[in-house]
């Protein structure tokens, strides 16, 4: 059912292994059809991406068009909107992919067959099923409605919106996932649209893989208490983003540039709720003095470098 000729894969990595990334990026190939343009954004990590821009020079990728990039700022919020306002080739659907997030063979077609069953989607999403959680998120997913940063798409009229509005995610944002979904199922305007998850398509064949996260080793535990810290200020951003998107409605452009910024004001508006949420979680309150601390952003000023370009018959814009 779907439209195979104008497809564009980003796929955002920053401390994936060079042997991670690259299964990733095959995976991906596999996926996809030749026509697709495919962007690896690495950001905050210049070794790799040398490393991605030396193997895209080889033979395995003969035929395809690939892009390495290079983004100064080690920020996944940062490198989407790069990607998104300066790298995404219009007219193209967008498909998104974690560095260490390989789509299954018909992962990323079934994407596109949500998207053209439902033209009037905003974006379409897959399921994981890789980690002890996956069953339930995804058995949630299919009832009510949700977004999955691993992999996704998003259509043209949407990436043109983005651009349109020029709405950006605050620099830091730990909760991409939920503020890019949430964006999406405002239709791009919470001023006059009311929040419907239906309007992001939930894809419960579209899913991807993701090796050794399943495994009990001590990098993944310590992974996990890690995860289990910056959720916290995950809950932090959420509160924030509902605040600016379901109870104020303001539109998409107006959201804070930083994550820090967007937090602290939302504390500062309402004290009484944020000590609720402290005592709900403690790390909560860990989080919020982290997010005190001032952080120098001015790698973000700095353009992607493109290191390797494999599409030479390929017309640029």
């Amino acid at each position: 059912m779907s439209d195979t000729t104008n497809w564009a894969v980003a796929i955002i990595a920053s401390r994936e292994s060079v042997d991670t990334l690259i299964s990733t990026v095959l995976a991906s190939l596999a996926a996809t059809p030749e026509t697709t343009l495919t962007d690896v954004l690495v950001n905050g990590n210049a070794i790799l991406a040398k490393d991605m821009a030396a193997w895209a020079a080889g033979t395995g990728t003969a035929g395809r068009d690939i892009r390495i990039w290079s983004i100064s700022q080690g920020d996944k919020a940062h490198a989407w909107n790069e990607y998104v306002h300066r790298i995404w080739p219009a007219g193209r659907t967008a498909f998104f992919l974690d560095g260490y997030a390989r789509p299954r063979t018909d992962g990323l077609r079934r994407l596109a067959d949500s998207l053209a069953r439902q033209p009037d989607a905003f974006g379409a999403t897959g399921v994981p099923s890789s980690g002890r959680s996956a069953p339930a998120l995804r058995a949630a997913m299919l009832k009510t409605g949700g977004f999955h940063g691993n992999m996704h798409a998003i259509p043209v009229h949407a990436m043109d919106g983005l651009r349109a509005t020029g709405f950006r995610l605050p620099l830091g944002l730990y909760r991409t996932d939920s503020m890019i979904g949430a964006v999406l199922m405002f239709a791009l305007d919470p001023t006059t649209q009311q929040w419907q998850p239906g309007r992001v398509a939930v894809n419960g064949d579209a899913t991807w893989d993701v090796p050794g996260q399943s495994a009990l080793t001590v990098q993944n535990i310590l992974s996990q208490f890690k995860r289990r810290m910056r959720q916290a200020q995950g809950d932090l951003e959420n509160r924030a983003a509902r605040d600016h998107f379901a109870v104020r409605c303001l539109p998409i452009n107006q959201i804070a540039s930083t994550s820090r910024e967007l937090v602290l004001n939302w504390i500062a508006a309402h004290p009484e709720e944020a000590r609720r949420l402290y005592r709900a979680n403690p790390l909560c309150w860990r989080a919020a003095f982290k997010m005190r601390q001032h952080r120098d952003w001015s790698a973000a000023e700095r353009p992607p470098a493109l290191l390797r370009d494999t599409g030479a018959t390929r017309v640029r814009a």
